[in-house]
């Protein structure tokens, strides 16, 4: 039977970093690499060549723990020991060229995810480290001190130490099945309620939604909870057939799919969610009323439909003032209150939520194991001792950004030091050479 000091379970962002960290603290103790990833699917890292739209957002510069979400305070001291910038340096010692982008997004230069895959490939290979793919572990038993890891197809190992580093239940297209909470809750862990994160949302406003489908716009979006504001960001809007999307939807969608799931945000009770779009976020409710009364004055006689029409989108801008207006008629015919109200439109522009897409249209999973149940320096399980977890199997995410690939290395680089830190060196082996006896005159 097959035998390895360190066994990986998952071939994503995590478990790669973390089976590098090992076999290199490996290496530094000059010891045998003794370091294996099994891998569900046919090859690794598939989730991570979709990240960032295939340019991979390594990390973010900004580090701010509001952008994390879960068990934030139990990670700090790993977000702490690996901040982005621990981060930058590891990737630049791999040979990796990055750059800083916009809001503090970090990219590899060469703008392809396949770079920092094939990277660390590389390198786990010049380590002497191995991937075993299309091996999925289906149970993990003790046997002495160390794991008897069973596959699907019947196949078993032996290891030292066991890093579970498998994927949540976001874009199961991409190999992601959920099969680490099963494995976690086998060695006695509990796991917090999952729902998709980073996922467009599908609004009520079905004739609302179907004409503006395709649209893009710039704006200010506000998530609304029974009226209370818990949320807002700033970038481009996406209208789609069903709802909204686009990245500041993104940022505030984990809070739409608890409580399309729940009826809860953050633990709290609301009984309806909206949100609040303001299509015109650099100018002020007074400079937009002056433009449209000036429109007013220098075009009579245009249509009242196209009132909106140099500020916004040309379908956005025409639905908006079909809405409020209901049939079309020259501007001059127009009421202060008529240019008041379709203002007030475009400044809060209002969308009920009504639940999110499903898992296969998430990019994150929200929920997982509690940190609280593993050492919060090394992530070693306190339940199941030689057992460590990282990545997205725990209660943590991150927003768009980078900040969700940046928890993924720093647990990944956490978990793998300590495990092999931990690992006990392989006794040596007995010499067979019979012992030299003693001469005469020592006797």
């Amino acid at each position: 039977m097959r035998r390895t000091e360190i066994a990986v379970v998952g071939g994503g962002a995590s478990g790669l970093m973390a089976a590098l960290t090992a076999a290199e603290e490996q290496k530094r103790q000059h010891r045998p690499i003794s370091v294996l990833v099994l891998e569900a699917a046919q090859k690794p890292g598939r989730k991570l060549l979709a990240t960032g739209n295939g340019r991979c957002n390594l990390t973010n510069m900004r580090g701010e723990l509001s952008r994390f979400h879960g068990d934030v305070p139990a990670a700090e001291a790993v977000l702490g020991k690996y901040p982005p910038q621990a981060v930058v340096r590891r990737f630049l010692s791999l040979g990796l060229l990055c750059r800083e982008e916009d809001e503090g997004r970090v990219y590899p230069n060469s703008g392809q995810a396949a770079s920092v895959l094939s990277l660390l490939l590389e390198h786990l290979q010049a380590l002497g480290a191995e991937i075993l793919c299309e091996w999925p572990v289906s149970q993990i038993s003790r046997e002495g001190a160390g794991f008897r890891l069973h596959s699907s197809q019947g196949d078993e190992m032996l290891a030292q130490r066991v890093i579970l580093a498998t994927s949540g239940k976001a874009a199961p297209q991409l190999g992601s099945n959920g099969s680490g909470y099963a494995l976690s809750k086998a060695a006695g862990h509990s796991c917090t309620p999952c729902f998709p994160a980073l996922v467009p949302v599908i609004c009520g406003e079905n004739k609302r939604c179907k004409a503006l489908h395709g649209v893009r716009c710039r704006g200010r979006v506000s998530l609304l909870g029974d009226g209370k504001l818990l949320g807002e960001e700033l970038g481009e809007i996406q209208f789609t057939d069903y709802g909204l999307s686009g990245v500041c939807v993104f940022q505030l969608s984990r809070m739409a799919s608890e409580w399309a799931q729940s009826k809860t945000v953050n633990g709290k009770c609301f009984t309806s969610l909206q949100f609040s779009l303001d299509l015109l976020p650099n100018y002020t409710h007074e400079e937009l009323l002056g433009m449209l009364q000036r429109r007013k004055r220098l075009l009579p006689k245009s249509d009242s439909m196209a009132l909106l029409s140099g500020f916004l989108p040309v379908a956005l801008a025409r639905q908006i003032t079909k809405e409020v207006l209901e049939k079309a008629a020259p501007v001059e015919m127009l009421s202060p209150s008529d240019i008041e109200k379709t203002l007030l439109a475009a400044k809060n522009y209002t969308f009920t939520v009504k639940t999110t897409q499903d898992w296969n249209r998430a990019q994150v999973t929200a929920g997982g194991v509690p940190l609280s149940e593993i050492c919060p320096q090394t992530l070693e399980s306190s339940r199941c001792s030689g057992l460590y977890l990282c990545g997205e199997l725990l209660n943590l995410d991150g927003d768009c950004g980078g900040y969700h690939l940046q928890w993924a290395w720093a647990s990944g680089m956490a978990a793998g030091k300590a495990a092999a830190s931990a690992c006990k060196p392989p006794k040596p082996a007995k010499s067979s050479k019979p012992r030299r006896k003693p001469h005469a005159a020592n006797r």
